[in-house]
């Protein structure tokens, strides 16, 4: 029984993050239209006060290094499990080659569109 339930509470779980997540968001875009609508009734300026999340700036080479370091992580762990069982390494360095050249490609990308995103000003047009 035990064998059983044990997936299907890692399944549950596992999709009950975004879930959380998406109520959370919902309470939070509540409660700041609740403030917003205080401010009306009380006749408050409303210039700091929106419903949109300012913009955070992008931080270079952040995604290609995390997922880089994923899949140096996986195929490690795939050595390390060849190590118990010979015929696992192979599908294991497949599996773990995908994110790593996937962090090869983001990383030449914000390498190569350096000057274009991160040399400019916002509000100035893209070329």
């Amino acid at each position: 029984m035990a064998d059983i339930l044990i997936p299907i509470v890692a399944i549950v779980f596992s999709l009950s993050i975004p879930i959380v997540a998406l109520i959370v968001e919902h309470f939070n875009r509540k409660n700041k239209m609740k403030v917003i609508e205080k401010a009306i009734e009380k006749g408050v300026t409303l210039e700091g006060l929106s419903l949109e999340e300012p913009m955070k700036p992008r931080v270079p080479y952040r995604s290609g290094m995390v997922t880089l370091a994923t899949g140096l992580g996986a195929c490690i762990f795939a050595f390390f499990i060849g190590k118990i069982e010979n015929d696992a390494i192979y599908p294991l360095l497949g599996l773990g080659s995908i994110p790593l050249l996937i962090g090869i490609a983001l990383i030449i990308n914000d390498k190569l569109n350096y000057n274009r995103y991160f040399n400019q000003e916002l509000d100035s047009p893209s070329p």
